[in-house]
C-alpha cells in the first residue's frame, strides 16, 4: 500500500511537466517531412517549439534547458511521448468521467484555488518587491508628526500644516537633525530612555532593509535620491518627512558565538578582575584551545554557553542587539575570525564568526520571504485591494432598501444586535440581498455572515448598514473569483488539467500494471525463477546492539559478554526478563549507512564500541562477524520481483499503445533544440 501511495504521489508530481493538447487528424506526409516536427502521435504533430516549451517547464529555467545535452533531450522526448500515450489510453478507457476521479478533482480544486489566487495576486507581488529591495539597505532619518488613531479631518489638517511648516524650514536650509530632535513626535528623536545611541536619535534611523518599515515609508525611502528630502508621506502613525543619507549593498546575515564575562560586582576591582579573566580566555583561544569548549566552561551567558556560545543568526539592521556588540560582530570578515575584547553594559565579550549567509536567488529566498510577507500589514492591504478589484470588475451590488425599512429607527450600535437575533420572517430567507457576477446572495447568506463575523462600527445608521453590506461582499469576493479561476488564469487552468491527467494516469497504471503485477502470483514466481541470480544479498556485517537507560546494568551486560557469555544465552535471558531494562537488536549492514552502526562495521569480529550516549541512555554495538553473500528467497525478494515485473508489463503496454496510436519519433531533429532565441529576444549578445 505504501508503494502504491508513493508511486501515485511521484506520478502526480511528474505530470506537471507533461501537459499537452491532442489532435485527432491523420498524419500527413508534409507533417512527417517537416523538420520542425519531432514526433507524431495519432496524427497530431509535436513541434520543436512545443518540445522546447515543455522541456523548459520540466526544468524550470530557460537557460538551464538550453545548456542541456542531446541525450537529455532524447530521453525527455521518449518520456513525454510515453506520457501522452498513457493519457490517450486513459481517456479512451473512460477514466475522464470516472466518479472517483471527478470527486478527487473537486476536492483538490476546493483546497487549492483560493491559496493559488492569493499567492499569485497578493503574496507573490509582495515577495518580488521585497526580494528586489533587499538587495540594498537604506540609511535614513525621519521626522514624524502624529495624529489620533481615528483622526477627524481637523486632526489631519492640523498635523499636515505642522509638517508642511517643517518642510518649508528644511527648504530654507534648516538642519534635518535639529528639527527632528526639536519637533519630531517619535520619542527616540530626543534619545529614548536618556540614551543617544538608540536608533532614531535626532531622527537618524540608521540602515534598514525592506520589510522593516511600513509600506508607504519603505517605498518613499527606496525612491528618494541620496542627499534629498522626501515629499510628505502618510502612514498609520502620522505624517513623515525622510532624509536619505546613503544606500549600501545588503550586508549578509551572520551567525556568531560569544563568551561573556560579567564583573562580579560594581567596584573597579571587580571590573579589572573580569577583564583579566576574559584576557586569559582570549590567550587560550589564541593558543589553539577550542572556543566552544571554553564558552561552555566559562561564559556567564548561561543560555548560549551550553550551546558553545552560539547565539544564532544576526541581521545588520537589528538594532535590538546591544551596541557595540553588533558593530564588532559585523566587522568580522571571515568565518572563524575572533574579535578583540568588546565591552558592553553587560560585561566583556569575545565574538567568533561561525557562518556568513550567502546571497540567495529568488527561488532560494522564496519561502523565507513568504513567511515575512504573511506577517506584513501591506499583505493584508493588498488582499483587501484585490477583493475591492473583484467587486468592481464583477459589478458587485447590494440592495439595503428592505434592511433599512425593517431596521428603521435602530441606533447604529444596535444594528448588528438586531440582525444577529434572527427575529425576522421566514419569507426573508430567499430575498436577494446582493450579487457578484453571475452569483446571487440571499438574506440568509448575509445574516449568517453578520452573526459570525466582525464588522467595523460606524457612527450613523446608514453608514453601519452599508458597512455590513460591503463587508459581506468583501467576504465572498475571493470565493467567487476562486470558483471562476479557470476563466481568469490560464496557469491555474493548466494545473487543473495536469492534475486530472495525473489521476487518470494513476488509474490506468494501477489497473493495467501495478495491481496486475502484484496479484499474479504464478507470473511473479516464474519471473523470479528466470531471474533468480539477480536477487542476492551482498556480504553483510552482523551488528548486535545493546541499549539501556540504566548505565550500570548495560556495563554489567557488556562485561559478561566480554567474559564469555554468548549472545544466544543473553537473548534467552532477556526474553525471560519481564522488566526488559536492556534491549537487544540485530542489524545486518551491507555498507556505509551514515548512521551510528558504521562505528561497528570496521571493528574486529567479536569486539564492541564504547558506550554511545543517546536520548534514551546508552548503546553498545558489537561486531558479530560477516554474513556471506547469498541468494534471496522469493519471499525476501518479492518487493524487487514485483517492481521488475511491473517494468515488463509497462514496457509491453507502451509497445501496444505506440502501435495503436501510430507513434513516430524523430530524435535526430532535436539537434536544433534551443538554437533559436526565445520569442521577443534577439541572438545579438550585445542586446
Amino acid at each position: 500500500m505504501a508503494r502504491r501511495y508513493t508511486t501515485r504521489l511521484l506520478l502526480l508530481m511528474t505530470v506537471s511537466s507533461f501537459v499537452f493538447v491532442i489532435g485527432c487528424s491523420g498524419p500527413q506526409q508534409t507533417v512527417i517531412d517537416d523538420p520542425n516536427v519531432v514526433a507524431v502521435i495519432q496524427g497530431a504533430p509535436l513541434t520543436l517549439a512545443d518540445f522546447e516549451a515543455r522541456y523548459v517547464r520540466s526544468i524550470g529555467d530557460q537557460s538551464a534547458a538550453a545548456a542541456d545535452s542531446l541525450p537529455a533531450y532524447v530521453d525527455f522526448l521518449n518520456r513525454y511521448v510515453d506520457f501522452r500515450l498513457k493519457v490517450l489510453a486513459a481517456q479512451d478507457a473512460g477514466y475522464a468521467t470516472d466518479s472517483s476521479i471527478l470527486s478527487e478533482i473537486r476536492g483538490y480544486r476546493t483546497s487549492f484555488a483560493k491559496p493559488f489566487l492569493l499567492d499569485k495576486e497578493v503574496i507573490n507581488p509582495v515577495i518580488e518587491t521585497l526580494y528586489l529591495r533587499r538587495q540594498e539597505m537604506v540609511d535614513a532619518s525621519h521626522i514624524l508628526i502624529r495624529f489620533p488613531e481615528v483622526p477627524t479631518p481637523a486632526d489631519t489638517l492640523a498635523s499636515y500644516t505642522r509638517i508642511q511648516a517643517l518642510q518649508d524650514s528644511l527648504a530654507a536650509g534648516a538642519d534635518f537633525g535639529d528639527l527632528a530632535q526639536q519637533y519630531s513626535e517619535d520619542p527616540s528623536a530626543r534619545g529614548a530612555q536618556g540614551r543617544i545611541d538608540n536608533p532614531g536619535f535626532r531622527g537618524r534611523l540608521g540602515y534598514f532593509s525592506a520589510g522593516r518599515m511600513v509600506e508607504p515609508f519603505e517605498s518613499t525611502a527606496w525612491s528618494t535620491p541620496v542627499g534629498e528630502v522626501s515629499d510628505i508621506i502618510r502612514t498609520r502613525f502620522g505624517y513623515h518627512l525622510l532624509y536619505i543619507h546613503d544606500r549600501s549593498p545588503a550586508i549578509p546575515d551572520i551567525r556568531v558565538s560569544h563568551i561573556l564575562i560579567r564583573p562580579n560586582g560594581t567596584t573597579a576591582e571587580d571590573t579589572t578582575e573580569a577583564l583579566e579573566r576574559i584576557q586569559t580566555l582570549a590567550t587560550r583561544i589564541g593558543n589553539g584551545e577550542n572556543f566552544s569548549n571554553l564558552a561552555k566552561g566559562f561564559s556567564d551567558d548561561s543560555r548560549s554557553g551550553v550551546q558553545g556560545g552560539d547565539i544564532g543568526w544576526m541581521q545588520f539592521d537589528n538594532y535590538n542587539i546591544v551596541e557595540p556588540f553588533r558593530v564588532a560582530a559585523f566587522e568580522l570578515e571571515n568565518v572563524g575570525d575572533l574579535s578583540d575584547i568588546v565591552e558592553t553594559r553587560f560585561g566583556y565579550h569575545l565574538i567568533k564568526l561561525t557562518e556568513k549567509k550567502q546571497p540567495g536567488s529568488f527561488t532560494d529566498e522564496y519561502e523565507n520571504l513568504k513567511q515575512m510577507a504573511s506577517r506584513l500589514p501591506r499583505t493584508n492591504a493588498a488582499e483587501n485591494a484585490l477583493k475591492e478589484d473583484i467587486i468592481r470588475s464583477r459589478q458587485g451590488t447590494y440592495d439595503t432598501t428592505l434592511v433599512r425599512n425593517i431596521l428603521d429607527g435602530t441606533s447604529p450600535d444596535s444594528v448588528l444586535i438586531r440582525l444577529s437575533s434572527k427575529q425576522f420572517p421566514d419569507s426573508l430567507s430567499d430575498y436577494t440581498f446582493a450579487s457578484l457576477g453571475d452569483s446571487v446572495y440571499t438574506w440568509e447568506d448575509w445574516s449568517k455572515f453578520v452573526a459570525t463575523n466582525q464588522v467595523p462600527a460606524e457612527e450613523t445608521f446608514d453608514e453601519q448598514v452599508d458597512a455590513l453590506a460591503h463587508t459581506f461582499l468583501l467576504h465572498v469576493a475571493l470565493d467567487y473569483e476562486a470558483a471562476a479561476l479557470e476563466e481568469r488564469d490560464s496557469e491555474f487552468r493548466l494545473i487543473m488539467e495536469e492534475f486530472k491527467d495525473g489521476l487518470m494516469l494513476f488509474k490506468l497504471m494501477e489497473d493495467s500494471v501495478w495491481t496486475a503485477a502484484a496479484e499474479d502470483s504464478a507470473a511473479l514466481e516464474a519471473f523470479f525463477a528466470s531471474n533468480q541470480n539477480e536477487y542476492r544479498f551482498p556480504d553483510r556485517t552482523r551488528i548486535i546492539s545493546l541499549a539501556s537507560a540504566n548505565d550500570s546494568l548495560l556495563t554489567n551486560m557488556v562485561d559478561r559478554l566480554d567474559q564469555g557469555l554468548s549472545f544466544a544465552d543473553l537473548a534467552q535471558e532477556l526474553a525471560q526478563d519481564s522488566t526488559r531494562q536492556v534491549r537487544m537488536d540485530t542489524i545486518l549492514v551491507a555498507g556505509p549507512t551514515d548512521s551510528v552502526y558504521d562505528l561497528a562495521v570496521g571493528l574486529d569480529e567479536g569486539t564492541h564500541t564504547a558506550p554511545i550516549r543517546d536520548r534514551n541512555g546508552q548503546t553498545v554495538l558489537f561486531n558479530d562477524g560477516v554474513e556471506p553473500s547469498r541468494l534471496k528467497t522469493f519471499s525476501e525478494a518479492r518487493t524487487e520481483v514485483v517492481s521488475g515485473y511491473q517494468e515488463i508489463l509497462e514496457a509491453r503496454l507502451l509497445e501496444q499503445l505506440a502501435e495503436k496510436y501510430g507513434v513516430m519519433k524523430f530524435p535526430d531533429r532535436l539537434t536544433q533544440a534551443f538554437q533559436q532565441p526565445p520569442d521577443g529576444q534577439t541572438a545579438d549578445a550585445s542586446n
